[in-house]
């Protein structure tokens, strides 16, 4: 019965276009006289008017225009569809009518600035009808090849379509409704591809149809930047030994939030190591800086650029050679072109050629008239670096073999790492390299076979070991290098070592000692003996009954049992022939001191400093290293309890300025240079560590907003960003400070509009009024990414920040809440309820809906449900537990 209706009324309307021909009727007097045959409100769609229309327009040679006039207005007054006329219009197909096909491209050509589509359900059924449009195009092409006039107008009507964001959108959009249509469309590209040269760029628009062609245009950083350099300095205090696959896993997330070319990135790494490196010149960190430079920077290019043509390396070293006063800084600091070491390491890894190496080379050499000072010039670093590496890998090597075999150049070799700074530059290397773990597992399995003492030999090798061991957790952390097993080392680390975030108590520490074991050791030190070869005892049970010695010792002076001279006697027995034993001492005094009143304290001190004294005068050739090293270590202790005689920034905070005042000065010096040093970049760890995460986010956020001008604010972002990584596990529960930074800048932003309106200068008012508009579409644009990017049942911190931000907005009850909750999606409540229940309230649900409508009153009621729902089962299950 409808299929019937349907087909009558087709046939009034074909009756009724005939007549309008027949009498010439105007456009006007068929838009009076077509209501007659539709029912009021239905769309011509329904009895395929626009269908019968074109089909009468076209039946002659030419087309007729009275006939299209009425198509016009019918499009005009929407008693059809955009879709509906031009999924009709490309099913023509007689296109040898060179006439039909030119009039029919001018009426296209009229329609194009008005097409769009009015229902919700009309879009995709549009959006199929212009991708349809354009194949016709490309067959009108196909066809008019050699008729210039035709051919031109199909082109421009072609041109017109690529050149508009929302035809190219609905067509992005049509490619995933009807991907076979799409795939007619790129066959005719690829035959019409051979053809003129005007068809290419049309050509290569539909090929490559995508949504991503549509992205806007981002603001691309010139350069040079500041976020990398900062992120490495913060990076190499908080993990030096990261891997190569996590740094360069943050590498490529700079990229991506820089919008950085793969050049840029490339150069902005090998200048921020660089810079870094010059930094810390004549410091303890330059060997590490030095290994990061020279060793770790060279592979992770290699890693970076694996996905990518070599080109984008030589665009980087063009780049970095634009930096010459920094190249030419560290060439005189290091009597050596720093550029050619590196280069020399991009060409081991065949990211360049010998020939590129040379050509930048002479480029340099040409641009730079810098004299080497070689007398004046600190220590070659790079040059040291590089060879630093083989011996590394030799040392691994070597210490995977058996001990029982090898034991003279075992030994060997752990006296020559120890002679000058060549252990320096060893845990340098090993850590940049990722094999600071693998070093300190195979040193833990040697100390181990020679706890038990013994010959000269085995002392030695435990000695040195237990040394070595102790002096890389000192630096690195006990969690970054240790694996928490049984051996020796590890158990007087997890009991024994003072650390500066793990204090340890002495009582404890005694709680470990054998009284009969303590009274033995007593004696010997007491005589003055500091030879353990005939005692058969094992050092484990010498370690760690060094702490009830130190008591003992410690009590009876204090009580006038001891003298000084008898102490200074104990003290140097214990420091004679293993530093292992004033080192275990040590660490018992410095807990002590840690919990000790201040006004006791004096003689623990001197306990320690008499430790510190000269090396033992012993026939011993590796007592000099080793005890160099023992004092080091014990000094670093006695840091961390925070008695040294002239403190400095170090692991933890030692100064008599405010908290505040350190990081505004710290940030006041990224900021004017541009890059964080090393000595600011320390600050900022022992500010985290001593005032909190929280604080710590709010107060850069602070000094980040103080900021006004473009270019420092860019600046400062970036510099913030870096400044997380500190701890980015620590700061980032810390969303709800981000949170309420968003929503307060939204309310002072839109406030700022009523204060600008009370003003009587026209230009400011103009302006304020699209204010508010501005801030709103841009937060509205924030809440639906954010809402896009969540997934059902799945909690992320981005899922948190969600929620902390909607619940910011509901909270603040300005006058202007009602217009900044209508921003807020309203699925995006629900979403998050389904997700985070048990952090909502009915105070919440309430103002995240306009109880003013039907439907918010009735989304309101709905969430509220889902709410209590939810609480009642909670409770339920609460019970039954």
């Amino acid at each position: 019965m409808m299929e019937s209706k349907t087909t009558s009324k087709t046939s009034c309307l074909k009756a009724l276009l005939l007549r309008a021909w027949r009498e010439r009727w105007s456009d006007l007097q068929w838009g009076i006289n077509i209501k007659t045959v539709l029912p009021r409100g239905v769309s011509g769609d329904v009895y395929d008017l626009a269908d019968c229309i074109l089909q009468q327009a076209v039946v002659g040679s030419g087309a007729n225009q009275l006939v299209l006039s009425y198509l016009k207005h019918s499009l005009s007054s929407q008693l059809v569809s955009h879709a509906a006329v031009l999924q009709r219009l490309a099913k023509f197909q007689q296109l040898h009518k060179t006439h039909c096909v030119a009039s029919l491209l001018d009426f296209l050509e009229g329609i194009l600035p008005g097409i769009t589509c009015c229902g919700k359900s009309e879009g995709t059924k549009l959006a199929a009808a212009l991708q349809a449009t354009t194949s016709w195009l490309l067959q009108v092409l196909q066809s008019c090849y050699n008729q210039q006039q035709l051919y031109n107008k199909a082109l421009s009507v072609l041109k017109e379509f690529l050149t508009c964001p929302f035809y190219l959108a609905m067509m992005c959009l049509a490619k995933y409704v009807d991907p076979e249509n799409y795939s007619e469309i790129c066959q005719r590209c690829r035959e019409l591809e051979c053809g003129r040269e005007d068809l290419l760029d049309s050509i290569n628009i539909l090929l490559k149809m995508d949504p991503e062609v549509l992205r806007p245009p981002q603001n691309k950083d010139p350069g040079p930047g500041c976020l990398i350099q900062a992120w490495l300095s913060i990076q190499m205090i908080s993990s030096p030994g990261a891997s190569t696959h996590c740094l360069v896993q943050r590498l490529k997330l700079i990229k991506r939030l820089k919008h950085y070319s793969d050049a840029r990135l490339y150069s902005e790494l090998m200048r921020g190591s660089l810079m870094s490196l010059h930094d810390v010149r004549q410091t303890d960190y330059a060997s590490l800086w030095g290994a990061f430079a020279f060793l770790k920077v060279p592979h992770l290019l290699a890693a970076l650029a694996d996905d990518t043509d070599g080109s984008a390396i030589l665009s980087a070293v063009d780049l970095l050679l634009e930096h010459s006063p920094l190249l030419d800084a560290m060439d005189a600091q290091h009597s050596c072109s720093n550029l050619d070491t590196l280069l020399g390491e991009l060409v081991k890894l065949q990211l360049l050629s010998e020939a590129n190496k040379q050509q930048f080379a002479a480029r340099q050499g040409s641009g730079s008239e810098l004299q080497l000072d070689v007398e004046s010039s600190t220590s070659d670093i790079t040059k040291v670096i590089i060879c630093a590496e083989p011996t590394v890998a030799s040392i691994l090597k070597t210490l995977s073999t058996d001990y029982q075999n090898k034991q003279d150049a075992l030994l060997g070799i752990l006296l020559q790492v120890l002679t000058g700074n060549s252990f320096e530059l060893v845990l340098a290397v090993a850590t940049v390299q990722g094999q600071l773990r693998t070093l300190v597992q195979r040193l833990v399995r040697f100390n181990e076979v020679s706890k038990v003492g013994g010959d000269r030999a085995r002392s030695q090798f435990f000695d040195i070991s237990f040394l070595m061991l102790v002096a890389i957790v000192q630096s690195h952390g006990a969690s970054a290098v240790l694996d928490g097993g049984e051996s020796l080392l590890e158990k007087w680390v997890t009991n024994c070592m003072v650390e500066p975030n793990k204090p340890k108590s002495p009582e404890q520490l005694l709680k470990l000692c054998d009284p009969a074991t303590v009274n033995a050791l007593l004696r010997q030190f007491n005589a003055g003996d500091a030879d353990f070869s005939s005692v058969n005892i094992k050092w484990q049970d010498i370690l760690f009954n060094m702490a009830g010695v130190m008591k003992e010792v410690l009590i009876a002076w204090e009580q006038g049992a001891l003298a000084p001279v008898d102490v200074k006697r104990i003290l140097d027995a214990i420091r004679g022939r293993m530093c292992c034993l004033p080192l275990a001492a040590a660490a018992w005094l410095c807990a002590y001191m840690r919990t000790s009143p201040h006004d006791t304290l004096l003689k623990p001190v001197n306990m320690v400093r008499e430790l510190l004294l000269s090396a033992p005068n012993v026939d011993d050739v590796s007592m000099r290293e080793r005890w160099q090293l023992t004092c080091t270590i014990i000094k670093k202790m006695e840091k961390d309890v925070q008695l040294s005689l002239k403190p400095k920034n170090g692991g933890h905070l030692v100064s008599r300025q405010p908290a505040a005042e350190q990081l505004n000065i710290a940030w006041k010096d990224c900021i004017n240079t541009g890059w964080v040093d090393h000595v600011s970049a320390r600050t900022l760890h022992c500010l985290l560590d001593t005032a909190g995460a929280r604080w710590f986010v709010s107060s850069v956020l602070q000094e980040l907003l103080k900021l006004r001008y473009r270019d420092q604010l860019e600046k400062g972002a970036d510099i913030a960003l870096a400044i997380f990584h500190v701890d980015i596990q620590s700061l980032e529960p810390q969303i709800s400070t981000l949170a309420r930074l968003t929503s307060h800048s939204v309310y002072a932003a839109i406030c700022s509009k009523t204060e600008d309106s009370m003003e009587e200068i026209p230009p400011k008012r103009l302006r304020t009024e699209s204010m508010e508009e501005n801030v709103l579409d841009a937060l509205r644009q924030l809440l639906t990414t954010l809402e896009t990017g969540m997934q059902d049942g799945q909690i992320s911190q981005q899922t948190y920040f969600t929620f902390e931000l909607i619940k910011s907005i509901v909270e603040v009850g300005s006058s202007r809440s009602e217009a900044v909750v209508t921003a807020i999606p309203p699925s995006l409540g629900s979403q998050l309820l389904k997700t985070l229940p048990e952090l909502f309230t009915p105070g919440i649900l309430l103002h995240l809906h306009d109880l003013h409508t039907t439907q918010g009153r009735s989304l309101a009621a709905r969430d509220l449900c889902v709410l209590r729902n939810y609480q009642l089962r909670n409770s339920k299950s609460n019970v039954t537990t």
